[in-house]
């Protein structure tokens, strides 16, 4: 079997450069070939894990959630593509907890070693993909205006402490939701959010999350105190929740979705399943 392995230069490169022997030698008792790739920017890393289809049986590749998101965009409707494996390195890691992988270098390679494939959707948002969130509204923007700087210094505590200004500034969002092209859903919302995901911001907030059934789990919250949040945490009964297939979303507003923490589009958008899409090595 063959593996190509992929990190990214800005999550946790440190980390991947001292281990970096150790990693492959660990590969080598389950693959015959590993090649390895420090990929010099993100079209460099996008352009080599697209090399990967056809050629290797995994491609493994060391980051967060934003390289969890590249990886997607890269593959999404190839063709041969490989199973994936991954070595969690980011800041909240929320796309690897899904399938039990955490930040543990030796845990993480273990799963890899065991072969436990599992099939997962990926969503699409007019012309991009995600892996496990889209997302607008009170809370959306705190990945894309977090430092990478203070993420480094004291990892999650950098999100949590942009979410607290966000408690007390109350949004508003009102518009409709085409549901599976058939039920029209009139919403007044702080916070839209379109899950394939157990795990949000590190909490574990959706734990019946079936990340292979060719459904997102639609969320939206009451105009509330502190935008809902405690909903998500505490109250969950006070969520209005939708298991859907496709979506079309009204929205009167000029902010840009978070998709895995990266910024998505503006405005109005379809959303889709794409079922059963990759296949990555799970605990």
């Amino acid at each position: 079997m063959r593996a190509m392995f992929i990190y990214n230069p800005n999550s946790g490169l440190q980390k991947i450069n001292n281990r970096l022997s150790y990693i492959v030698e660990t590969l080598l008792t389950k693959y015959s070939v590993v090649d390895v790739f420090k990929s010099l920017n993100k079209e460099d890393f996008i352009k080599k894990c697209q090399e990967s289809c056809g050629v290797y049986d995994t491609l493994i590749f060391a980051g967060g959630d934003g390289t969890f998101n590249m990886v997607v965009n890269a593959l999404a409707n190839k063709e041969n593509k490989p199973i994936l494996g991954v070595l969690p390195t980011g800041t909240i890691n929320d796309a690897a907890k899904n399938f039990g992988i955490k930040r543990n270098l030796k845990k993480a390679l273990k799963i890899i070693l065991k072969q436990n494939a599992k099939y997962f959707d990926v969503g699409k948002i007019n012309d991009h993909y995600f892996a496990y969130v889209a997302a607008i509204g009170a809370y959306a923007d705190i990945p894309l205006v977090t430092s990478p700087k203070v993420k480094k210094k004291i990892g999650p505590l950098a999100y949590y402490f942009k979410a607290l200004p966000r408690l007390f500034k109350i949004r508003k969002i009102e518009g409709e939701i085409l549901i599976d092209n058939k039920k029209l859903l009139p919403y007044k919302t702080p916070f839209i959010l379109v899950l394939n995901s157990s795990h949000m911001g590190g909490f574990k907030i959706n734990p019946k999350s079936n990340m292979s059934d060719g459904k997102f789990d639609l969320y939206l919250s009451k105009t509330e105190p502190f935008n809902g949040i405690f909903s998500y945490l505490l109250f969950k009964h006070r969520l209005q929740h939708y298991l859907v297939s496709s979506m079309e979303i009204q929205v009167p507003i000029d902010d840009n979705w978070d998709i895995d923490g990266e910024k998505g589009p503006k405005g109005n958008v379809k959303i889709s399943v794409i079922c059963n899409e990759f296949r990555i090595y799970q605990k």
